[in-house]
């Protein structure tokens, strides 16, 4: 048996697994005492010959074995997996993540290089079954565990040093009809607070100056938690905000997916007189017509939407705005597409993101009539974008000349330039602050940058 196991992952989908990713690294760090660089074998002092195993982390490609986290929302993703699943065929493969749950123990005979295929609910058992697998032991754990979130051991980081994800809740209680995710994460279930207040201390300790709370709908935290006792205050995405910015230090708190139905007067007073989390919401939407509105089986209606937005707007001014919306659902005629371009213009987000249709089996939109061709689907986001990419151009032409707080990123030497965001930006989804500047700006730090020009979706700036 080797003597020196070295591990890689791959970690697929949005930043929730990006969360998953990280703690599951801080529980093989923990357990296997997990090297995060590649080392050589361990010797005994007094025999020349290797002892127990030991393991490293790797970049998959050297790996032995590959941990794959995947994704299983849309076919997309499901085959982004499998393409993964054929390219490392000669390495030992580890399935977790949304897709775990539709793997059955004959995939294991279809794929020989998977050797093991674990569920969420299995994760603490990760480090064991990395050992068996090790014995050559083919490992089969999809049992019912009751399920807990990872203990975070320290936490291992995968993004930039600026920012984490901090996992608030797993699951969803809404039953949207064209998406997988609670029939793949179950109901909703909050994390206690206690974990993640720890989870941040460490974080902010460890120099990150961005928390990003995520979950499949961030609003909702807590609800399952809640006493029926009237003398207990109750847990609410305000109350862990307000424990969240009493952590000392120069941080912001960005909040991700709150639907518009969660959000509540108490939630806006809290962003809007807090000092570190960022006036920026990702609002879902998903579309602007009351019809398919009414087919995805959404809690809201375009003039209730209208409202609550005014109403956001009027609490925390200069409040950054981003959603999601979806073309091509089916039934969507002309005149339903009409008014989502209609609506796109009334909400006048800071960025938006749009999605084709996607038909997913086990949803309940599958099966409804009136589904659009793709080339209709592409056609109409097509026509969304470039409506979109003025409205953000015209947002962002609107602050040149304005100074705002930047996080520096990263220095890119062969253009001489910083990149970082404000608080408007959120890393990955949203764009960028270029930066130009005559002297040394200190990586993960806060600088002061005056905006001297701008395209439909980056800012650009000097040091100021």
């Amino acid at each position: 048996m080797k003597q020196n196991i070295n591990l890689g992952i791959i970690s697929l989908g949005c930043p929730k697994n990006t969360a998953d990713t990280e703690n599951i690294l801080s529980l093989l760090s923990k357990k296997l005492k997990l090297n995060t660089q590649f080392h050589a074998f361990r010797r005994d002092k007094n025999k020349n010959y290797p002892v127990r195993p030991s393991f490293s982390l790797t970049n998959p490609e050297s790996a032995d074995i590959v941990l794959i986290n995947t994704c299983g929302f849309l076919k997309a993703a499901r085959d982004e997996v499998f393409e993964n699943i054929r390219e490392f065929k000669n390495k030992k493969i580890i399935i977790i993540g949304c897709l775990a749950g539709k793997f059955t123990r004959q995939d294991l005979i279809k794929y020989p290089q998977v050797f093991a295929v674990v569920t969420e609910k299995n994760y603490q058992k990760l480090p064991e079954i990395i050992k068996r697998i090790t014995r050559n032991k083919k490992v089969y754990e999809v049992s019912e565990e009751p399920f807990k979130f990872i203990k975070t051991f320290g936490k291992s980081i995968i993004t930039p040093r600026s920012y984490a994800y901090v996992k608030i809740a797993e699951g969803c209680n809404n039953r949207c009809s064209y998406c997988l995710i609670p029939h793949l994460k179950g109901r909703y279930r909050s994390r206690k607070m206690e974990e993640i207040l720890d989870e941040a201390k460490m974080l902010i300790k460890k120099g990150v100056k961005e928390l990003i709370l995520v979950a499949q709908d961030c609003g909702y935290y807590g609800q399952d938690l809640n006493k029926k006792d009237s003398r207990v205050r109750k847990i609410t995405l305000s109350v862990l905000l307000q424990k969240l910015e009493k952590i000392p230090g120069d941080f912001w708190i960005r909040i991700l997916y709150v639907y518009p139905e969660r959000i509540t007067d108490e939630l806006l007073h809290v962003i809007a007189n807090s000092k570190k989390i960022c006036r920026y919401l990702d609002i879902p939407l998903q579309h602007g017509d009351a019809k398919i509105l009414k087919a995805m089986n959404r809690g809201s209606i375009p003039e209730l939407i209208i409202k609550k937005i005014e109403k956001i707007r009027k609490i925390i001014p200069r409040i950054a705005l981003r959603t999601s919306l979806i073309t091509g659902f089916p039934g969507e005629k002309e005149e339903n597409f009409k008014n989502l371009v209609k609506f796109l213009k009334q909400i006048n987000f800071d960025h938006v993101g749009v999605f084709e249709y996607s038909r997913e089996p086990g949803t309940a939109a599958y099966g409804l009539p009136g589904q659009v061709s793709k080339n209709i689907k592409s056609l109409r986001r097509a026509e969304l974008m470039r409506l979109q990419q003025k409205i953000s151009l015209a947002h962002n032409k609107s602050f040149v000349s304005k100074t705002f707080k930047t996080l520096i990123e990263r220095f890119d030497p062969q253009a001489n330039i910083y990149i970082g965001r404000t608080t408007r930006l959120s890393p990955e989804i949203d764009g960028e602050v270029i930066i130009k500047s005559a002297k040394k700006l200190q990586l993960n730090s806060f600088q002061k940058i005056k905006i001297t020009k701008t395209s439909e979706y980056d800012l650009y700036g000097i040091e100021n």
